[in-house]
């Protein structure tokens, strides 16, 4: 039977994410700057391109179990491409925010297939795999946004061109690499699962994925405070943009280091991965303590180094745990679903931060960030270590 390699996954995920890290960073900028709307109204667009990825994600989970993968991701591509030569010759106002929307339901639904093919993979251990992806996303991130910074002039068409011979490689990898065979991808078939119906995930199966799900939401909208509240308060505290800047080039160079130790050396480091996840989460937790008391960029800095290492350990480590606790014929929702609450956390991050910072103040909004992690990780442990013997793994 006939299973995709994980070298053309990988490189279809690295491709993708280089174009679409060309195109949203410079939403704000673009709309603020060139077509001359607030910020109010860039950050509503960016709303709703994060609703649109969510919409996306959950919709393509749901088909990947019942349809051809092959033609599904091939759509997704095609439907993102589409969106993206349109900007090429229209990008004023409305239709730069109406396609960029579109965008945001391609990213979703491209997200999730790329990850639910992951779970087919089987040459490969679930983390090894989940490992390189947020790998090669994040490389993609740091070579995506370079280009935004050495060809945004006063117009976006070139950055589309670039990302539509991006995507236009994408389509041309993928036709000739992501044809799975149907009785690899719905393994269920060959498991003793009825093909006329959903199978039951157990009970205990379901709360950990829960557990995780609503851990990933929040957690994501307190990582949502760097792209948001952060910058104003640095700002506030007069330190350089460039600065601030600075801070995500060496988020996406830690990325890159702890990932490829991850990747090389995780199975030998935590041989629970779910202790993989609390590790994780407790230095994610640490960084907003360290945040709450930043009042110098050096304290910015550790902060983001910090952050990164948790975030590189735990962030691709809990798909790995969804995919062995979801059933054959359900792999695809829940990879939908792990898409879709951190897409939901970016939503309504910048929102709720700036809320609650306006009733009471940075310092105070990043410890309560601290305290509400901390909650979830000892929550999340005493959950996974009072149920993970009883779940039932889907290997």
């Amino acid at each position: 039977m006939r299973e995709l390699k994980l070298r053309w996954l990988l490189l279809g995920n690295l491709i993708d994410s280089i174009a679409m890290s060309a195109v949203w960073p410079l939403t704000t900028i673009y709309m603020h700057q060139e077509l001359g709307h607030s910020l109010v109204a860039a950050g509503i667009v960016l709303f709703l391109n994060s609703v649109a990825s969510i919409i996306g994600a959950f919709v393509a989970g749901q088909l990947f179990d019942k349809y051809d993968s092959y033609y599904l991701i091939l759509g997704g591509i095609a439907f993102t491409w589409t969106s993206m030569f349109v900007l090429i010759f229209f990008n004023a106002w409305p239709i730069y925010p109406i396609m960029l929307v579109l965008i945001g339901f391609g990213t979703g639904w491209i997200a999730t297939l790329s990850n639910s093919l992951g779970t087919t993979i089987r040459a490969r251990d679930g983390r090894y795999v989940f490992n390189m992806l947020y790998f090669v996303q994040n490389l993609g991130v740091m070579l995506g946004t370079a280009l935004v910074g050495l060809m945004f002039k006063h117009s976006v068409a070139p950055l589309f061109i670039v990302s539509v011979a991006l995507f236009t490689i994408f389509f041309i990898v993928a036709s000739l690499t992501y044809h799975v065979d149907p009785a690899v991808q719905h393994r269920h078939i060959n498991n003793g699962e009825t093909a006329s119906g959903k199978s039951v995930v157990p009970k205990v199966n379901m709360t950990i994925i829960m557990s995780f799900f609503i851990g990933l939401l929040v957690m994501w909208i307190f990582y949502q405070q760097w792209n948001s509240t952060v910058s104003v308060y640095m700002l506030q505290l007069h330190i350089p943009l460039r600065d601030y800047s600075f801070l995500w080039t060496v988020n996406g160079f830690f990325i890159l280091v702890v990932q490829a130790l991850m990747s090389a050396l995780g199975g030998k480091l935590f041989k629970d991965p779910y202790h993989q996840v609390y590790f994780g989460i407790f230095f994610f937790m640490l960084s907003f303590g360290i945040l709450a008391i930043a009042h110098q960029y050096l304290y910015f800095l550790l902060a983001m180094i910090v952050l990164t290492i948790g975030e590189a350990i735990a962030f691709p480590t809990i798909p790995a745990i969804v995919n062995l606790l979801s059933p054959y014929d359900q792999k695809g929702k829940y990879q939908g679903l792990a898409s879709s609450f951190p897409s939901a956390g970016r939503a309504i991050g910048p929102l709720v931060g700036s809320s609650i910072i306006e009733l009471t103040s940075f310092e105070m909004f990043y410890g309560f960030g601290m305290i509400v992690i901390l909650v979830i990780l000892v929550v999340l442990i005493i959950i996974m270590e009072s149920m993970k013997r009883r779940a039932e793994n889907f290997e």
